[in-house]
């Protein structure tokens, strides 16, 4: 019975022994695997949060390229009306100018251009240039040009005024007012243009 008993304290013994074991190694496991869940529960959401500003970030270029786009839009819109605005104002200016070439002040004008033109061509030969319907002011333009001159028509005056040619020297003097009116378009445009965009 003595044997009995030990064996069986033994066999107790071994059962607690082998109890306690699995007990420590299904705790082991459990907070192994505690561990390895925070562990992997850490990994998606720092790869969900990844992914979220990642999507923002899209999201948000995918927006500011369309506010670009959008601005860039209007911009050219705008800068076409401003465009059309300053063309009508310069074809008004041009109109206004036609009509002051078949005012009475305007052959005293001429005049004026002429005797100009012959303070910077001081030749013999100069020619001076005047649209087809000014032919007429021939005689008071060349009483008013301090030298000797002839007069021909040209196609390029539009508007009116006279352009002087020193064919010695090879010289130019433009006092017509379509010239002056370019003047003022590219002064405008110089000076306005980059608020016109």
């Amino acid at each position: 019975m003595y044997n009995n008993e030990k064996t069986s304290s033994f066999l107790k013994a071994i059962d607690k022994y082998a109890k306690e074991q699995h007990s420590r190694i299904i705790k082991e496991v459990q907070e192994i695997e505690k561990k390895e869940l925070e562990k992997a529960e850490i990994e998606i959401m720092d790869d969900v949060r990844n992914m979220a500003q990642r999507e923002h970030l899209k999201m948000k270029n995918k927006i500011t390229i369309e506010i670009s786009h959008k601005e860039l839009e209007e911009r050219k819109k705008l800068a076409k009306k401003r465009q059309r605005i300053v063309k009508e104002i310069f074809d008004l200016c041009k109109e206004k100018l036609i009509e002051y070439s078949k005012s009475s002040k305007y052959p005293e004008y001429l005049c004026r251009c002429a005797y100009k033109i012959s303070s910077v061509l001081k030749e013999d030969d100069v020619i001076l240039y005047v649209k087809e319907e000014d032919i007429k002011y021939s005689d008071l333009i060349k009483n008013s040009f301090i030298g000797n001159c002839k007069i021909e028509c040209t196609k390029d005056i539009e508007i009116g005024g006279i352009k002087g040619l020193g064919r010695k020297r090879k010289l130019i003097a433009d006092e017509t007012l379509d010239s002056n009116l370019l003047v003022q378009k590219d002064w405008f445009a110089s000076e306005y243009g980059i608020m016109l965009v």
